[in-house]
């Protein structure tokens, strides 16, 4: 059953062709490719045509229709080394920069993850970009994953609330306090690990730091309908109050 559902979530990750290491060290894989996904954090104006992202890997596209606000590419798979990562505004190579080039050392059989955030100061500027590894590990049984960020630029300190809905209600409330906006140089060492939590549906609260005062909340569910004995690994991240956009709470479904 425990090498069943390795083989899941290794599938979702990279397709049938590939499998990380990160799901399970001994079991056998390619070992020559990664994998890594893309997510939109930037808040850019509503009515700007440079709400998507194109991403190049090298000099080649790697996502067809591109990746709009709020919104990611999936995990894509990649042949494993160091490698130039370019993410435009438009579908050719040749168009201005929407965020920094960048080069990944991907690790044989490792997955990433690139949350572009903050916002461009002019038509070529450039936003920013996180780059994290993602540890994969199925969750331990009756637990799930997260990992939380604050990418809005603008956004004040903020006390994350997590409060299990699901049978027995409220019986699960997970406060990060005080997290603040990553900045220029973020620490992707200290950001990349995921925190063990009860699986099941929660409200997510965000909280003026030091208040009851709710900012935003959403629902977040960390278990499948189809399965519920079955917890997801998620990033939920804050983002927007730039360009016109209000805060605002996203997530990337990584299981």
């Amino acid at each position: 059953m425990i090498l069943k559902k390795i083989k899941s979530i290794c599938s979702l990750v990279l397709g049938s062709m590939l499998v990380l290491t990160a799901c399970d060290k001994g079991f056998e894989q390619p070992g020559s490719y990664s994998s890594f996904a893309v997510i939109h954090a930037s808040p850019v104006s509503s009515t700007s045509p440079t709400d998507t992202i194109h991403v190049f890997l090298d000099t080649a596209k790697y996502s067809s229709t591109g990746t709009t606000y709020l919104n990611n590419t999936g995990y894509l798979p990649v042949a494993s080394g160091s490698r130039p990562v370019n993410l435009r505004r438009k579908g050719v190579y040749t168009s201005d920069l929407y965020a920094s080039t960048f080069t990944n050392d991907f690790e044989s059989g490792k997955a990433y993850s690139f949350f572009v955030y903050d916002t461009t100061t002019s038509p070529t500027g450039t936003a920013k970009v996180l780059q994290l590894k993602d540890d994969l590990t199925l969750p331990a049984p009756n637990m799930a994953h997260i990992r939380v960020l604050h990418l809005a630029p603008r956004g004040p300190a903020v006390d994350i609330v997590l409060v299990r809905t699901t049978t027995p209600a409220n019986q699960d409330s997970i406060t990060l306090a005080n997290k603040t906006y990553i900045g220029a140089e973020p620490n992707a060492t200290t950001l990349s690990p995921f925190t063990p939590v009860t699986r099941g549906t929660y409200i997510v609260k965000i909280k003026a730091a030091g208040t009851q005062t709710v900012l935003i909340s959403t629902t977040v569910a960390l278990t499948p309908a189809a399965d519920l004995n079955i917890g997801r690994i998620v990033t939920i991240f804050v983002t927007g109050t730039a360009k016109g956009r209000p805060l605002t709470i996203g997530t990337f479904r990584h299981y």
